[in-house]
């Protein structure tokens, strides 16, 4: 059977790459990985990605009542979208 979201899905995992890279970097501002992290929240969850969503929000919560977070915040999140090149 073919899969309607599989061009969707490779779009997203492609996309996911390149989140994981800024996620990654120590150059990025807290706004650019905040923007990141909220986008995942809400995208990941419909191509079957839970893990990702569910860290993401989490995340997200955290950037929005803190307004930052330190690095040790974003690994379960970069280790998940890991996952995904795999």
């Amino acid at each position: 059977m073919n899969d309607p979201l599989a061009p969707l899905r490779a779009k997203f995992l492609a996309r996911a790459a390149q989140d994981l890279a800024l996620l990654r970097s120590d150059e990025a501002s807290i706004k650019d990985r905040h923007y990141v992290v909220h986008r995942l929240a809400g995208a990941a969850g419909v191509f079957g990605y839970g893990q990702v969503t569910e860290l993401a929000r989490e995340l997200d919560d955290l950037l929005l009542a803190q307004g930052d977070a330190p690095p040790e915040a974003f690994s379960a999140l970069i280790s998940a979208l890991e996952g995904l090149e795999a």
